[in-house]
């Protein structure tokens, strides 16, 4: 699940570093990890620990305040360490919005949903390897979320992962627990095992069509005439005027709950 640091990421503008300038952090790191034992490691342990280096420094980069010139560029150990010290940062950072999302935390019955939150999460902080592979995440992050980064790998997708599950719940909250679970039931009679998307999606394309229908916003069950209402007023729209409509509406219902506009506009 790990995405791979590009080398180019790191080096533009060409001449900041090189890749001789890296092997040293290299060294370094391997020595630690076989605590001076050995000489050696193997290639896919040397692949690991340069993506770890490579990992460290774009963080390092990424958490600068100014932009750095070829001449003012720390040596790559030093920028490695300082990119260490920002991983640790990002994990103490995500534990801290993991300990806000599980409080009150509900599922929905959506076993998927649960056992990503509650079952696999905990394990990410439990094995990550901040030193030796902060580029791999360790968990597979089943449920999906509404609108997901996938050039984020290890602490960075984390941390990304867990501020977006955080806004969905803020959002799902100001539903009746059971209206959601109605709506899931409605789409999926068998949703609490079967169900696989995201439960926010529905939920606020339900919520938009309620707003069509000037419905309390809560309420996100539909009549079988209040259906018809809805396909008569799509009627004669294509599907890209139908997106933009309820593109406009999820900004709308944002606004309404507090959660950030362009994360939910990029649900439809």
């Amino acid at each position: 699940m790990k995405n791979r640091i590009k080398v180019q990421d790191i080096f533009a503008p060409e001449g900041f570093l090189s890749a001789d300038a890296l092997l040293p952090a290299v060294a370094s790191l391997s020595d630690r990890y076989t605590s001076r034992e050995s000489s050696s490691v193997t290639y896919e342990t040397a692949n690991m620990l340069m993506e770890a280096v490579l990992y460290c420094i774009q963080e390092c980069l990424g958490e600068s305040e100014h932009v750095m010139t070829s001449d003012a560029m720390p040596e790559p150990m030093v920028l490695y360490e300082k990119g260490y010290e920002a991983v640790l940062a990002r994990v103490k950072s995500a534990n801290a919005l993991y300990e806000e999302l599980i409080k009150d935390f509900t599922d929905y019955g959506c076993r998927n949903y649960g056992d990503t939150v509650l079952k696999g999460m905990p394990a990410f902080f439990l094995k990550y390897d901040a030193r030796f592979c902060p580029q791999d995440h360790i968990i597979t992050l089943d449920y999906p979320l509404l609108a997901g980064d996938p050039e984020l790998c290890g602490a960075d997708q984390i941390h990304d992962y867990l501020h977006k599950l955080l806004m969905e719940k803020r959002f799902l909250g100001h539903f009746d627990k059971a209206a959601v679970s109605g709506l899931l039931s409605e789409l999926c009679p068998e949703y609490g095992e079967l169900y696989l998307d995201n439960i926010c999606r529905p939920v606020l394309s339900r919520a938009a069509e309620c707003l069509i229908l000037d419905k309390p916003l809560t309420d996100l069950r539909l009549s079988n005439e209040e259906k018809r209402e809805l396909q008569e007023y799509f009627t004669g729209m294509d599907r890209e005027k139908i997106r933009d409509q309820k593109r406009a509406l999820a900004v709308l219902l944002a606004k309404k709950t507090g959660v950030e506009e362009e994360y939910f506009r990029a649900a439809f």
